[in-house]
């Protein structure tokens, strides 16, 4: 295989059935997603998946295998070779399921845990992001070899707001973490979605209640609201008092650009930047 200089990699853009080049604030999740359902039956107050026009195209709360696909059969197969395509890209940069469901459902898990499975035999790396806690029995269900090599290649992460009420339909935030606890105790990484902090309070806590089975978080704002939703003297002074937890705690940290731009208008630009020297750039650099 020809060698690809880092210039090169940075300019890949991807394009496929499957795998593809996220856009705006997806990007920050991963340099390459993956989708192959749309909808989720979470119902959660705050989802873009139900919002506005998009809602028609990204399936709302039903969940559908993508049309682009005859069946999962099929899907698996595009798949495998869209990894083959850039594997060297993806090598470095990994998988992220997905932005258009949730990959741990009912529905979807099993096309989830197959595609991991190839990544992982490819030498590819895998984060994927749920608020479904009961995918664990469902894992530990899979021959020992496939859960061995996940431990080497995928990243479980969750979705915690703190905010039950809001999510009707998916694990409860305290479930989350419980699984969370288990995978991290049993060697796999684990990280958490702060997105969105729906009050500040209920972020700090999840944070507090997961720090110890959490490697690394990711800290997002709410989109869609009104500017003064987050007021700044409430704000600033807790996103330092999390970016201070992490560090002591000695787990990363990545603030989405919603976050760092509200930190901004708090911050004047020495004291910012000396803060932003304690987290991680989107790669987790």
């Amino acid at each position: 295989m020809k060698a690809i200089n880092k210039r090169d990699m940075e300019d890949i853009v991807i394009n496929g059935k499957a795998l593809y080049t996220p856009k705006g604030a997806a990007l920050e999740y991963g340099r390459v997603g993956c989708n192959f359902y749309t909808g989720c039956p979470h119902n959660c107050e705050y989802c873009y998946l139900k919002r506005g026009a998009p809602s028609k195209q990204l399936g709302g709360t039903e969940v559908r295998l993508k049309k682009c696909f005859k069946d999962e059969e099929d899907a698996l197969s595009i798949f495998s070779k869209e990894l083959d395509k850039h594997i060297g890209y993806l090598r470095r940069y990994g998988v992220f399921f997905s932005f258009t469901t949730d990959p741990l459902i009912n529905e979807t898990m099993d096309i989830t845990f197959k595609a991991m499975h190839r990544c992982a035999i490819r030498g590819i790396p895998v984060k994927v992001l749920t608020k479904n806690a009961d995918f664990i029995s469902k894992l530990y269900s899979l021959p020992t070899t496939f859960v061995n090599h996940c431990r080497d290649w995928v990243s479980f992460g969750f979705t915690l707001t703190g905010r039950d009420d809001m999510e009707p339909n998916a694990s409860s935030n305290h479930r989350r973490i419980e699984v969370m606890r288990y995978l991290h105790m049993d060697g796999f990484k684990t990280w958490a979605s702060i997105e969105p902090v729906i009050d500040w309070q209920s972020s700090v806590q999840v944070i507090r209640d997961s720090m110890e089975w959490c490697d690394h978080y990711k800290l997002g704002l709410r989109s869609g609201v009104k500017k003064d939703y987050y007021n700044l003297r409430e704000s600033g002074p807790t996103i330092m008092r999390i970016v201070e937890m992490c560090k002591v705690n000695n787990r990363t940290l990545y603030l989405k650009e919603s976050t760092r731009k509200l930190l901004q208008h708090y911050l004047k630009p020495g004291a910012y930047e000396a803060l932003l020297s304690h987290t991680v750039d989107m790669d987790g650099n």
